[in-house]
């Protein structure tokens, strides 16, 4: 897998350019955004709702992605994940600023990412990785994740964020 990233990073290397992490950046944004808009949509007597007894809650869920951010972004920077209290937050504003910091550390991390680091590897406890894959895998998560909250937001009448600029942009 890494003679493939190297390869793709040559044949489509600029000067000065970090095509991977250009791309990944764009998704990340958007993902970020979606999150951040989720949270402010929802209302906050909608936070403990679950679509069946035995899912997460919308407020689990924000929470638990706001954990994800920190385990892998800093998996990213090779780094063991700072201390956080993302699952202790249970009012709408304490959500909401879970959801922020953990994007906040992660827009940190990612601005001391380059295409270079991103395919040298590092070590995360035990296990050498490149920060590449877990990059590719965090961007899947952040919208299976997304994924599932819009369908909670739907069953609540609260138009999902991505829903709600594309109909803008109309």
């Amino acid at each position: 897998m890494r003679l493939f990233f190297v390869f793709l990073l040559a044949a489509v290397s600029v000067p000065g350019a970090d095509p991977i992490l250009t791309a990944f950046k764009t998704r990340y944004e958007t993902a970020k955004l979606n999150f951040v808009e989720s949270v402010a949509a929802m209302p906050a007597e909608s936070l403990e709702f679950k679509l069946t007894p035995e899912q997460r809650s919308f407020r689990d869920w924000i929470t638990h992605t706001a954990g994800m951010n920190y385990n892998a972004c800093s998996a990213m920077a090779g780094t063991a994940p700072p201390a956080h209290s993302a699952g202790k937050a249970m009012t709408k504003p304490a959500v909401d600023q879970a959801i922020r910091d953990s994007f906040d550390y992660c827009d940190q991390v990612i601005r001391s990412l380059s295409d270079a680091r991103l395919l040298r590897e590092v070590s995360v406890g035990t296990r050498t990785i490149l920060p590449v894959d877990t990059m590719l895998g965090y961007i899947a998560n952040l919208n299976a994740h997304y994924g599932n909250i819009v369908g909670y937001m739907r069953v609540k009448g609260v138009t999902p964020p991505s829903t709600a600029r594309a109909a803008h942009k109309k």
